[in-house]
Protein backbone atom coordinates (compact mmCIF):
# COMPACT_ATOMS: atom_id res chain seq x y z
CA UNK A 1 0.00 0.00 0.00
CA UNK A 2 2.90 2.38 1.03
CA UNK A 3 4.11 1.92 -2.67
CA UNK A 4 0.79 2.72 -4.51
CA UNK A 5 0.91 6.21 -2.61
CA UNK A 6 4.62 7.25 -2.96
CA UNK A 7 3.94 6.22 -7.28
CA UNK A 8 0.86 8.67 -6.82
CA UNK A 9 2.76 11.24 -4.89
CA UNK A 10 5.49 11.05 -7.46
CA UNK A 11 3.09 11.06 -10.24
CA UNK A 12 1.01 14.24 -9.11
CA UNK A 13 4.72 15.96 -8.26
CA UNK A 14 5.51 14.92 -12.57
CA UNK A 15 2.49 16.76 -13.23
CA UNK A 16 3.41 20.01 -11.34
CA UNK A 17 6.39 19.96 -12.57
CA UNK A 18 5.61 19.96 -15.99
CA UNK A 19 2.69 22.09 -15.54
CA UNK A 20 4.85 24.62 -14.47
CA UNK A 21 7.47 24.14 -16.96
CA UNK A 22 6.05 23.96 -20.25
CA UNK A 23 4.27 27.65 -21.21
CA UNK A 24 0.53 27.54 -21.02
CA UNK A 25 -1.76 26.09 -23.95
CA UNK A 26 -3.39 28.17 -26.37
CA UNK A 27 -7.16 27.61 -26.07
CA UNK A 28 -9.24 25.12 -28.34
CA UNK A 29 -10.54 26.52 -31.24
CA UNK A 30 -14.22 25.74 -30.29
CA UNK A 31 -13.67 27.58 -27.18
CA UNK A 32 -12.07 30.44 -28.64
CA UNK A 33 -15.05 30.58 -31.21
CA UNK A 34 -17.36 31.18 -28.74
CA UNK A 35 -15.72 33.82 -27.10
CA UNK A 36 -15.93 35.46 -29.88
CA UNK A 37 -19.90 35.43 -30.30
CA UNK A 38 -20.03 36.65 -26.35
CA UNK A 39 -21.03 40.00 -26.25
CA UNK A 40 -18.46 42.94 -25.32
CA UNK A 41 -17.67 43.61 -21.87
CA UNK A 42 -19.06 47.50 -22.34
CA UNK A 43 -22.45 45.70 -23.17
CA UNK A 44 -25.46 46.65 -20.94
CA UNK A 45 -26.55 43.65 -18.78
CA UNK A 46 -30.33 42.67 -17.66
CA UNK A 47 -31.43 43.19 -13.91
CA UNK A 48 -32.09 40.20 -12.26
CA UNK A 49 -35.20 39.02 -9.82
CA UNK A 50 -35.86 36.47 -7.98
CA UNK A 51 -38.76 34.32 -7.50
CA UNK A 52 -41.36 35.16 -4.71
CA UNK A 53 -42.62 31.44 -4.75
CA UNK A 54 -39.25 29.40 -4.94
CA UNK A 55 -36.46 32.04 -4.40
CA UNK A 56 -34.65 30.94 -7.89
CA UNK A 57 -32.85 34.12 -9.48
CA UNK A 58 -33.83 34.96 -13.25
CA UNK A 59 -33.69 38.31 -15.80
CA UNK A 60 -36.15 40.08 -15.46
CA UNK A 61 -37.41 39.40 -19.30
CA UNK A 62 -37.85 35.71 -18.59
CA UNK A 63 -40.20 36.41 -15.15
CA UNK A 64 -43.89 36.28 -14.92
CA UNK A 65 -45.59 39.57 -13.23
CA UNK A 66 -47.24 39.29 -10.46
CA UNK A 67 -49.11 41.88 -7.88
CA UNK A 68 -47.11 44.61 -6.98
CA UNK A 69 -43.80 44.24 -7.82
CA UNK A 70 -43.36 40.56 -7.37
CA UNK A 71 -41.64 38.52 -9.54
CA UNK A 72 -42.22 34.57 -10.42
CA UNK A 73 -40.07 31.84 -12.65
CA UNK A 74 -43.64 30.22 -14.43
CA UNK A 75 -47.53 30.76 -13.98
CA UNK A 76 -47.56 28.01 -11.68
CA UNK A 77 -45.36 29.80 -8.88
CA UNK A 78 -47.74 33.07 -9.56
CA UNK A 79 -51.29 30.51 -8.77
CA UNK A 80 -49.59 28.74 -6.37
CA UNK A 81 -48.46 32.09 -4.06
CA UNK A 82 -51.74 33.84 -4.96
CA UNK A 83 -52.99 30.93 -3.02
CA UNK A 84 -51.28 31.68 0.29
Amino acid sequence: MKYVLWALLLYLGWRWYLSKKSPPSSPPQEASAATEEAPEAGASTEKMVSCAHCGIHLPISESVQGTGALHFCSDEHRLRHSGH
